[in-house]
């Protein structure tokens, strides 16, 4: 009799893990029966959102960035495009709109979604005088809004944490300050990142150089400041400071998914509750989260997916052979980020050690520098879209990148700070 395994979600993170199951099953000779389940035929390459707004080239329409998702996944993987509508962990089931689903061990990839209701005034003024990059949707109104703004004040705001590729809201303060000065109206503009953190990232070292290149740029930083409620020209923080706009791009609060929470499986804000080091869920058996919709202390990121879904294929595999799930994730995150100008830094890291400055993936040769502006690393942020398609969603190997963090060619000195 085959296993059943069933994975939610049809995101990165599900399509990874399915495919990377199938591989290793198939070499192991394993009878498993693997669906995936998920509402979402189209696939949106996430990173491309951040370039849409400025019609970048090659990222001037959706179907720039989307591909279905039924020719994603692998021959061998039942695809069930459908919504679901409930998990009972008790009976191994799952429900959709249409059937009942039962399974031998579950994958939980649902991702995390934006809530622009959470904040007072942000419905009415969404897609006015407020627009975000999140969703396709909204990525390409906000197009329109720059291109038809003339300059003024112009303010970047996260609402709150976490969110999703929380350096996003950087990159795009850095790409429209490239995008005005290519358009002659930088100096009519006033750029001002607002950030509920205590700076513009979480770690001291990195911390430090995305500062120095937001001040190069004059772009103003307001820290430890939330999102409480929003005007057509102003938005207002928790202790009544005000922030007026001419324009505002805000990242909206994030949640995870409310299946996970109803199943007793979150922790309110539906994130699921997670074991940082095998991913399995600390509520139910045989359950495994992976990428945003998990509550492990890390970025939620699509190269965080990527390398948790090696994990948790290779923790089923375990289960299923009789044995204990391994201790194997450390919140391994790498991520580009675009600084403008053709320019990007390259930040590498895990739950123990905070992006360093140094050379990646190899010491020494590199050829990739870390925590340092470069035209290598925007080139390597531009050809990370061929391998998301073609390498990264297959389940194909990375070479010389694996699941777990390298510090080689890491600066040591750096090391051990936190």
């Amino acid at each position: 009799m085959a296993i059943n395994v069933l994975i939610l979600g049809d995101g990165i993170g599900g399509i990874v893990t399915a495919n990377l199951l199938l591989k290793k099953a198939r070499k192991k000779d394993l009878n498993i029966k693997i669906r995936l389940v998920g509402n979402s035929p189209m696939h949106t390459y996430q990173p491309g959102l951040l370039f849409l707004p400025f019609q970048k080239p090659g990222y001037k329409q959706l179907e720039d960035i989307q591909k279905p998702n039924a020719g994603l996944i692998a021959s061998g993987i039942e695809y069930i495009c459908e919504n679901i509508t409930g998990i009972d962990t008790g009976l191994r089931r799952v429900t959709t709109d249409h059937q009942t689903l039962s399974y031998d061990w579950l994958v939980l990839a649902l991702g995390c979604r934006t809530l622009i209701e959470e904040v007072d005034g942000l419905p009415e003024q969404w897609g006015k005088s407020v627009h975000g990059f999140y969703t396709p949707d909204s990525a390409l109104r906000l197009a329109q809004a720059l291109d038809a703004f003339d300059g003024g004040d112009l303010v970047v705001n996260v609402a709150e944490m976490p969110i999703k590729c929380p350096v996003a809201p950087i990159e795009f303060a850095c790409l429209a300050e490239h995008y005005l000065v290519q358009r002659g109206i930088r100096d009519k503009t006033n750029i001002t990142l607002v950030t509920p953190l205590d700076g513009a990232f979480t770690k001291p070292v990195c911390n430090a150089v995305l500062t120095d290149i937001l001040v190069d740029k004059g772009i103003n930083v307001v820290p430890n400041a939330s999102l409480d409620r929003v005007t057509d020209r102003a938005m207002y923080c928790p202790d009544g400071q005000e922030v007026p706009f001419d324009l505002m791009v805000t990242t909206p609060p994030h949640e995870g998914s409310e299946l996970i929470d109803d199943a007793g499986l979150g922790d309110g804000l539906g994130f699921g509750r997670t074991h940082r080091q095998s991913l399995k869920s600390t509520e139910a058996d045989r359950i495994f989260l992976v990428g945003d919709n998990n509550n492990v202390p890390t970025s939620k990121a699509g190269s965080v997916a990527h390398f948790q879904a090696e994990v948790v294929v290779d923790n089923i595999l375990c289960e299923i052979n009789g044995k204990e799930a391994k201790p194997h994730a450390d919140g391994h995150a790498n991520c580009f980020i675009e600084t403008g100008y053709n320019k990007a830094i390259l930040v590498d890291f895990n739950y123990d050690i905070q992006p360093v400055p140094g050379k990646f993936p190899l010491p020494v040769i590199g050829p990739m520098t870390l925590l340092r502006e470069s035209y290598l690393n925007h080139l390597g942020k531009l050809a990370f879209k061929h391998i998301y398609w073609h390498v990264l969603l297959p389940a194909l190997p990375i070479p010389m990148v694996g699941s777990r963090m390298s510090t080689l060619g890491k600066h040591k000195h750096y090391l051990n700070e936190r």
